[in-house]
């Protein structure tokens, strides 16, 4: 798995576009804000995960996180796993309780994906940084 992370608007998705292409990468399947149930495509890409996390808010926030990060790390021993990742908060607490929860869901998440992914990179505006 490859995990690209970064703010909001900060160039990711293009980022991977190039990168897909550089990488001559071309059979790509592309999931935003849903997780894939039967992917077709040897490299799925993944984005949106706080619109996966958020309807199920109700949920405990640990077993929600390890749910999901079961699931893209089983995707991940069958299909090049991709995942763009938006950084939530850059450690401002929301005022929001549902908003505090939803950041506290995917920073914990992102936890499980950086430990078990073999790539983490972090993009700024459009720069890589390699992070692992």
């Amino acid at each position: 798995m490859h995990v690209f992370i970064g703010g909001a608007y900060n160039g990711k998705h293009e980022y991977v576009r190039r990168w897909l292409k550089e990488q001559q990468l071309n059979d790509v399947e592309w999931y935003i804000g849903q997780l894939p149930q039967k992917p077709t495509s040897q490299v799925v890409v993944i984005s949106g995960l706080e619109k996966v996390i958020q309807p199920l808010l109700e949920q405990d926030e640990i077993s929600l996180a390890s749910k999901i990060a079961e699931k893209l790390q089983s995707l991940d021993k069958t299909h090049q796993i991709i995942v763009i990742a938006t950084e939530m908060g850059r450690g401002i607490v929301p005022v929001d309780p549902q908003e505090r929860r939803l950041r506290d869901t995917l920073g914990r998440l992102y936890q499980q994906l950086f430990a078990t992914s073999k790539h983490v990179t972090r993009i700024w505006y459009g720069l890589a940084e390699p992070l692992k």
